[in-house]
């Protein structure tokens, strides 16, 4: 006889998502006030720990390793122990640790990584109180939630740039992740979630602190990056911004002033006035305690200037063929310069490697991730250029390697690596042609 797919620890976490999301969005004011017991739950726990563990994370504070655990101490003792605490009330989180990755501009990104057992607790109680958020959360927010991806945010934005809002206000927040304060925050927490031992967890997670050079540091402000739960709470506190602008109608016909954000990366697109729709974000931004950065929010007239969103250059201008408006998007003059010094980065350590295994192991990764993140833009010159530049980069590798002087087109023609070494077609992603074509199937109007 064949068990019910509800039976399985999986799907029962997947019904509860379901009828808590369900209760949410039957009664938009409810708040929930009986959760912790299911964060506390076997399965719950046991799902949270799968989804950590596909994220590939690197250690916290205490170095402990996903390897270390399953060898060492068994996944079921580990999320026993983590269980009994959580019952118990004795679960009390870790600091967590500062790493720093460079950014494009010089500068660099602080990320906060906590232990595997925090991040275990962090998903299980996202598990529980997502449905509950993504009930209420607006459409036009799109980073970080289930359903929803960057694509659909750039098509949002070819959509509303094509029906004539050229206007556009490229808005960018100044630290974001590290400057939401707490009190507000747990106040919006609050709005569905009246649950005191998890808005517990949550607070103890916000006031942990940072360990950076073997020293403690009391956080008072911010939400680390790096944390499973961030994103969640990132999201949650600029509802408030998405909020104020359904309730205002600005996204309406009268105003026609639309706002598409991901995380804390927002424009907002407008036919006239882009000035006035800009003063009046700011107006929430600096209720919520948060700060646009001047230097790089602006106004710009998308027919005379481009923008970049998503990594996404976006113009607007006359077709070749119709000599209609148009807007075209494609990757930035930064992404392309990205991509390309990863695969330098990754043909300079990897050639002592096999030349089969450094192209199948290191740089067709690159080139495919790359390629299917931007495959939906007019990007057809933009991949045979990294395509050509990632054979001009192998070349050049082997024949320094075999200590040639000629430059080894002959020898190594494109068609040897495609065909001989399993380079990577990274042109064959391009898609041209119509919005089905590059979409996929579209909703019906």
């Amino acid at each position: 006889m064949i068990a019910k797919a509800e039976n399985t620890p999986l799907e029962k976490v997947r019904v509860l998502q379901r009828n808590l999301y369900l209760a949410a969005k039957a009664n938009p004011k409810r708040k929930f006030g009986v959760l912790y017991d299911k964060v506390c739950r076997g399965d719950v726990l046991q799902a949270a720990y799968a989804q950590v563990k596909a994220n590939k994370g690197a250690p916290g504070i205490d170095h402990q390793t996903f390897d270390e655990i399953e060898r060492e101490i068994g996944v079921g003792k580990f999320l026993s122990d983590i269980r009994k605490k959580l019952v118990s009330k004795r679960y009390k989180p870790l600091p967590v640790r500062r790493v720093y990755i460079p950014k494009a501009d010089g500068t660099q990104r602080p990320l906060g990584i906590p232990v595997i057992a925090d991040r275990v607790v962090q998903a299980a109680v996202k598990i529980v109180i997502e449905p509950l958020f993504e009930a209420i959360f607006k459409d036009f927010s799109y980073g970080f939630r289930p359903r929803k991806n960057a694509h659909q945010a750039l098509q949002e934005i070819y959509k509303w740039l094509n029906f004539g809002c050229h206007w556009v206000v490229d808005a960018d927040l100044k630290s974001y992740f590290d400057t939401i304060p707490h009190d507000k925050l747990l106040l919006s927490v609050r709005s569905r979630v009246i649950d005191r031992s998890v808005v517990k967890l949550i607070e103890m997670w916000l006031k942990a602190g940072v360990m950076e050079d073997m020293s403690i540091r009391a956080a008072t402000t911010g939400t680390p990056q790096g944390g499973v739960i961030s994103p969640l709470l990132a999201n949650l506190y600029l509802h408030w911004l998405d909020q104020t602008w359904e309730r205002k109608g600005f996204g309406q016909r009268t105003h026609d002033a639309h706002l598409v954000r991901y995380a804390d990366d927002f424009v907002i697109l407008c036919k006239k006035r882009p000035e006035f729709y800009l003063e009046q974000a700011k107006l929430v931004l600096d209720r919520l305690g948060l700060t646009l950065n001047a230097k790089k929010t602006r106004i710009v007239n998308a027919e005379e200037e481009p923008f970049v969103f998503l990594g996404h250059k976006f113009v607007v201008q006359p077709s070749k063929v119709s000599g209609k408006l148009k807007t075209y998007y494609y990757p930035s003059s930064k992404a392309m310069k990205s991509v390309k010094k990863k695969i330098q980065e990754v043909v300079r350590t990897g050639q002592h490697l096999e030349l089969q295994t450094l192209v199948k192991e290191r740089v067709n990764p690159i080139l495919r991730g790359w390629g299917n993140y931007f495959k939906t833009s007019n990007s057809r010159k933009h991949f045979l250029s990294i395509a050509n530049y990632a054979v001009y980069t192998l070349c050049i590798m082997l024949r320094k390697k075999h200590k040639k002087r000629s430059k080894g087109w002959r020898d190594h023609p494109p068609s040897w690596f495609y065909e001989y070494q399993g380079l990577f077609k990274l042109h064959s992603l391009s898609i041209a042609g119509s919005n089905e074509a590059r979409y996929g199937r579209l909703a019906p109007p």
